[in-house]
C-alpha cells in the first residue's frame, strides 16, 4: 500500500459533483503508465493501457458524502443541506471543509447547543440536519460572501488521515478513496498483453450510481471489478448476521446488493485467485445500498461484474477505519485474477449453457 498516496486522495475534498481534486491526482499518478488519459461527459477518470484483447475495467468512485451550502444568515451562520446518505447524530459539532469556487479550504464547525442551554427532553431528542448550522467564525453574511463561500459552495469534513497501530487506517472519505487507491496500484502493476486495461475512477456514486453507468457507456467493457468498502459488522450495536465482515479477515465479495448480483463464474474466480495467493476473504450482502456494480452489470446487454469491498468501521461519517491487510489481501487477489484473464476466460465467463 502507498500510504502517502492513499492520504493524499483521502485529504482531498471531492464531495459528489465537486471530484476535481480526485481527479487530477489520479491523472498526475497514472499518466506515466497509461497509455491514454479521458473522462466521460460527467467527468469520470478513465485510464487505458494495451490495445487489443479483451476490455477489462477495475472501478472505484472518486466522490465522498458531504454537503452544500443553502443558505447565509444575516448573522454569518451556513446552512446545508447534505450530499448522500449521512445519519444525523454523526455530524453534531465536527469540523468541516468549505471548497470555494476558486478552490480556497475555509474551515467549519457543525455548531452545537451547550448542554446547559437544553431542556432534559431536549438531550434526548436528535436533532434533524435542517436544524444545524455551520459556524467558520465569522459574524455577518458580508464576512462570509467576502471569504469567498457562496450558495452552492461544496462541504466535506475536514481531513483527517492516520495510521493507528501496524494495521488500521482511519480518514474521511475512505468510501471511497481507498477502492481508487487499490484501482490505481493495480493499473500501474499489471501488465498482461492479452487484455486492454481500464482504471476507472467514477462521479457520482453517492447520488444514484451516475458515473458508474456514464463510464459503462463510454467504455463498453468486456467484464468488470468494482472496489468500493462495505460496513464492518464488528463493533458494539451492529447484527453480526446482518452485517459479518470483520476488520484484518480479508476482503469481501458483495454477493448482491440492491442493484446487482455478481457473475457466479467470476466469483469463483476469484475463490481460486484468492486461494492461489494466501489471502483470505469474506462475502457479504447488502439490501440497503448499492455498488458501481448495478449500473455496470446492466449496461449494453449486460455484463459480467463482481464487486470487492474493503470491511470498513464507521462509514458515511466523518472518520471510518479500514485494515492495511485487508487492502493488501485485496491487491494480491485481484492482481492475480487480472493476470490470468485472455479471451477465452472471457468466453467462458459469457457462456450459460
Amino acid at each position: 500500500m502507498k500510504f502517502n498516496f492513499l492520504k493524499q486522495l483521502c485529504d482531498a475534498s471531492a464531495v459528489s459533483g465537486d471530484e476535481h481534486e480526485v481527479r487530477q491526482i489520479l491523472a498526475h499518478q497514472l499518466r506515466p503508465f497509461a497509455d491514454e488519459i479521458t473522462f466521460d461527459g460527467l467527468g469520470s477518470f478513465i485510464a487505458c493501457k494495451g490495445n487489443k484483447g479483451p476490455k477489462v475495467a477495475i472501478v472505484g468512485h472518486m466522490d465522498e458524502v458531504g454537503f452544500m451550502v443553502k443558505h447565509i444568515s444575516e448573522q454569518g451562520f451556513i446552512w446545508f443541506d447534505t450530499i448522500g446518505s449521512w445519519w444525523n447524530q454523526s455530524m453534531l459539532n465536527h469540523r468541516v471543509t468549505i471548497r470555494t469556487r476558486s478552490g480556497e479550504k475555509i474551515p467549519g464547525l457543525i455548531g452545537s447547543v451547550a448542554p446547559h442551554a437544553l431542556s432534559e427532553k431536549q438531550k434526548q431528542q436528535p436533532m434533524a440536519h435542517e436544524e444545524m448550522f455551520i459556524d467558520i467564525g465569522a459574524s455577518s453574511r458580508e464576512e462570509v460572501c467576502s471569504r469567498g463561500i457562496a450558495i452552492g459552495d461544496f462541504i466535506s469534513p475536514e481531513a483527517n488521515f492516520a495510521r493507528w497501530g501496524e494495521d488500521k487506517i482511519t480518514a474521511k472519505a475512505l468510501d471511497n478513496r481507498a477502492g481508487c487507491a487499490l484501482m490505481a496500484e493495480l493499473f500501474e502493476s499489471v501488465n498482461n498483453p492479452d487484455i486492454t486495461l481500464y482504471g476507472i475512477a467514477t462521479v457520482e456514486e453517492e447520488v444514484g450510481l451516475r458515473g458508474a453507468q456514464t463510464s459503462a457507456e463510454f467504455v463498453k467493457p468486456d467484464i468488470v471489478i468494482v472496489l468500493d468498502t462495505a460496513v464492518a459488522g464488528d463493533i458494539p450495536g451492529i447484527d453480526p448476521i446482518k452485517f459479518p465482515l470483520k476488520l484484518g479477515h480479508g476482503p469481501a465479495v458483495m454477493l448482491f446488493d440492491k442493484r446487482y448480483f455478481p457473475n457466479q463464474k467470476l466469483v469463483t474466480a476469484l475463490k481460486q485467485s484468492s486461494e492461489a495467493v494466501g489471502a483470505p476473504v469474506q462475502f457479504c450482502t447488502m439490501k440497503t445500498g448499492a455498488t458501481d456494480g448495478g449500473r455496470f452489470n446492466v449496461m449494453g446487454g449486460g455484463r459480467p461484474v463482481v464487486s470487492i469491498c474493503l470491511p470498513t468501521r464507521y462509514l458515511h461519517a466523518n472518520s471510518s477505519m479500514i485494515s492495511g491487510n485487508d487492502y493488501a489481501a485485496a491487491f494480491s487477489m485481484i492482481h492475480h485474477l487480472l493476470n490470468r484473464i485472455n479471451a477465452s476466460f472471457i468466453d467462458e465467463v459469457n457462456t450459460y449453457i
